[in-house]
């Protein structure tokens, strides 16, 4: 990927993505049963950075095994919803040199921190864009959507996948990795894995995977159920 086109890729998808981001509405006024489990600001990046790229979560995350079930080729498109501070994205990164990385995030000082980390890193194919409460708006198909401790933070989880479905390629994944309600880590209220599985199969996604090696979460793969 040349360094011409990279910039040219990054400065639209920035400029489309926040346009439509700031367009959308930030709270609802209703409720669903899909609607997040937890609400939190994750203003102030150097903060959550501490704890996000905290070296003792390798130990748990296990990240490297996470990302070597899912690379299947160094040229995928990724997009990891809720990229906050890069735990993933960048070791995405790094594991996909010919493909692209989107990190989509709602909060404006997280995309700028994940960009800068990007560049200080030299990751060129690794871009961090502000996405929209409602739908994360992809600027290009992905063939790989990722979320790790995300999912429960999402309103109107059947509509927003039943948007991000219409976002992907045909064969595209969607691998969802979250918190088993007996975990110690993460929110007071959690998610049942069968009601992400219920929420997506309503969203138009079939399971087609179910990997059981992280000890405190779930981790999930769905493929769209027309496929």
């Amino acid at each position: 990927m040349s360094s011409q086109y990279l910039s040219k890729f990054v400065f639209l998808a920035v400029l489309v993505v926040s346009a439509s981001a700031a367009a959308a509405p930030q709270d609802s006024l209703h409720h669903h049963d899909d609607d997040a489990t937890a609400h939190h600001s994750f203003t102030d990046a150097q903060k959550w950075a501490d704890h996000f790229e905290d070296p003792a979560r390798d130990s748990w995350q296990l990240p490297d095994s996470v990302i070597a079930t899912l690379v299947d080729r160094d040229d995928l498109v990724i997009v990891d919803i809720g990229s906050a501070t890069g735990y993933f994205p960048v070791r995405f990164a790094r594991a996909c040199p010919r493909g692209r990385v989107i990190g989509a995030d709602i909060e404006a000082e997280m995309v700028w921190h994940l960009n800068e980390r990007a560049r200080r890193e030299e990751l060129p194919n690794l871009v961090s864009i502000l996405a929209a409460p409602d739908d994360p708006h992809l600027p290009v198909r992905a063939d790989l959507v990722f979320l790790c401790n995300t999912y429960h933070h999402i309103n109107d989880r059947v509509d927003y996948f039943s948007r991000l479905r219409q976002q992907m390629n045909p064969d595209g994944r969607v691998a969802v990795v979250d918190f088993r309600p007996s975990s110690p880590r993460g929110p007071r209220h959690k998610l049942e894995s069968g009601e992400v599985e219920a929420e997506l199969s309503a969203a138009g996604y079939k399971l087609v995977a179910s990997h059981q090696f992280l000890p405190d979460q779930y981790f999930l793969v769905f493929e769209d159920r027309q496929q």
